[in-house]
């Protein structure tokens, strides 16, 4: 339990003393001992009355020889009510001196003045009442918080407070002060009471002031539906029931469910914040301050602490509600910045350089690590800062130049886990294969071929290199070489004698069938085929040379073969 670091020193003093006069208890062989003071101090509260009663006892002793005490001085809140101050006689007079850090000093002047060996004992008695805003005194039938400390000077004798309190409250703080005037913060709750208090809202949402149909409590209840229906555009839709209470200033109390927003405060900005941290509590980064610029974001209030939250509410100016749920859902999945065609997770943990990356390549912020160079990140950070702004310029660039196809992952991972000099080699050959793809593309598309994109999986899937892809990029090409020639030729001036060579052959039809094989992404037959019906088309010349030549030499040799027959037949008729 936290307890309040200042003290107030010297809170009683005498007035009137002797200047050599001490407080402190007679040293061994002082000549002269002096006065000596015993301290209780009682505080008792009263839920029902909504008040806490206290009473400070005073047993003064004069045990100086010759100085006579008339008063003295006490430190007394002031905004303590119901004041009395008694000796066994009855009140006796008091008057405030000065105010200070919320204390009055009264100067308490003694019946009679205490002569050399007379005693007196001395009550004061006030009530706190309890006050409708935190961190005040709170004293509810479900809850009792307030600060104590008891009184005396260091070195006089006291005694720790006692609190008594009703039947079925128990302690939420138990540190005791260790010294008068040191403040300590005590707080009691009563379960039965505190869960009485319970006020249901839709959506499977419950809040709690310790007294039903309190302000604050009727407040949450009217703005509820508008803060979680916007909270959940923020951050996503809580998926669990939750409640809202507000709770001590030194934070939870056993008695409750996990899933409660604690509130130290009631008015709208930090109600908000306490539930905007309440929706983001499945959200894990490293970075403690962006969860806490989000939640100051979302109330329109400063962050606490300040520092690298500062720069997160202009950002969120700047994004807007979808862009900060864009960001939270990645953060929430553990998703890559640098996503591909299936989910996969984030390869760093969600410290500032994830943030960085989703702010801006999720969220849509645009060039904000000038902000996370002024106020996130170290000096030293400066040159990876550095190394990034060039990497995204080339990833950006060939991001565009893919197009339609995701770059690898194996690219797409070097940028999400900052190494920027992976990312600077590897790319040289990603580039390459985009420029082969784009060349083969417009090849294809000028011999009014099919476009192929079956290097589209290859290249999205490649985890190490571009060896795959530019295998398949070599089929293409080899293809489409054999198809160019194959359609050169065939759509050539075959002349008179390439006709009669290719008679019994379709070319076209040879042609149509290489371009049904490469939509069908069949490159092998393409390239084969094709070559073969390029060297089909070449030699239709001498084929058809060889169709025409055949004929003629028959007939020639038939001639020959008649006028020789003829020759014979005739020969008996000249000889006659």
């Amino acid at each position: 339990m936290p307890v309040r670091g200042h003290r107030r020193v010297a809170g009683v003093v005498l007035a009137f003393a002797i200047a050599s006069a001490t407080w402190a208890a007679p040293a061994a062989g002082q000549s002269d001992p002096v006065l000596t003071v015993a301290t209780t101090a009682d505080y008792r509260a009263v839920p029902e009355l909504g008040r806490v009663e206290v009473e400070f006892g005073y047993a003064f002793e004069n045990l100086t020889s010759a100085t006579v005490f008339p008063g003295f001085f006490e430190s007394i809140p002031a905004d303590a009510v119901d004041v009395v101050v008694t000796d066994d006689r009855g009140e006796i007079p008091y008057g405030p001196t000065a105010e200070s850090e919320g204390f009055e000093t009264w100067l308490i002047a003694f019946r009679t003045p205490l002569d050399p060996g007379d005693s007196v004992d001395i009550t004061i008695s006030w009530v706190i009442e309890g006050e409708p805003a935190l961190p005040g005194p709170i004293v509810e039938a479900g809850a009792v918080a307030f600060d104590v400390y008891v009184p005396g000077p260091a070195g006089s004798s006291w005694s720790l407070p006692t609190t008594a309190l009703p039947e079925g409250f128990v302690a939420v703080t138990t540190a005791t002060p260790s010294a008068p005037y040191e403040l300590v913060r005590l707080e009691f709750v009563n379960e039965d009471e505190f869960s009485a208090a319970m006020t249901s809202l839709p959506p499977d949402v419950s809040v709690n002031d310790w007294t039903a149909g309190s302000p604050w409590a009727a407040g949450v209840v009217d703005r509820a539906d508008a803060v979680t229906a916007s909270l959940d555009s923020w951050f996503g839709p809580r998926a669990d029931a939750f409640a809202v209470q507000r709770v001590f200033p030194s934070g939870d109390h056993p008695g409750l469910s996990p899933d409660v927003v604690d509130l130290a405060s009631d008015d709208a900005e930090a109600v908000d914040h306490q539930l905007a941290h309440a929706w983001l509590a499945d959200v894990v980064v490293v970075e403690d301050w962006f969860i806490e610029g989000l939640a100051a974001a979302f109330a329109g209030d400063e962050p606490n602490p300040s520092g690298p939250a500062d720069v997160v509410p202009p950002i969120v100016n700047e994004i807007g509600a979808a862009g900060v749920r864009a960001v939270v859902d990645a953060l929430r999945a553990e998703a890559i910045t640098y996503p591909g065609v299936a989910p996969e997770l984030q390869p760093l943990p969600a410290d500032w350089r994830t943030i960085l990356d989703h702010l801006e390549g999720v969220g849509g912020a645009d060039d904000i690590a000038a902000l996370f160079r002024s106020a996130v990140v170290d000096e030293s950070d400066g040159p990876l800062l550095d190394g990034r702004a060039a990497a995204r310029l080339d990833y950006d660039a060939l991001e565009f130049r893919a197009g339609g196809w995701t770059l690898p992952p194996y690219l797409r991972h070097a940028m999400a886990s900052w190494e920027f000099e992976i990312f600077r080699v590897e790319q040289v050959a990603v580039s390459d294969a985009i420029v082969r793809r784009d060349a083969l593309l417009g090849w294809a598309e000028s011999l009014e071929l099919t476009p192929r994109d079956d290097a589209k999986a290859l290249f999205e899937a490649a985890d190490t290199d571009m060896s795959e892809v530019n295998a398949l990029l070599d089929e293409q090409e080899a293809a489409l070489t054999a198809f160019d020639e194959a359609e050169r030729l065939v759509n050539g001036d075959r002349g008179l004698l390439a006709g009669i060579g290719l008679l019994g052959h379709d070319a076209d039809a040879d042609l149509a069938a290489l371009r049904t094989a490469w939509a069908d992404g069949e490159y092998d037959s393409v390239e084969r085929d094709g070559h073969e019906l390029s060297e089909l088309v070449e030699g239709a010349v001498g084929d058809g040379t060889i169709r025409l030549l055949v004929p003629a030499l028959l007939l020639i040799a038939l001639w020959q073969l008649i006028r020789w027959i003829r020759r014979r037949v005739e020969k008996p008729d000249d000889e006659a």
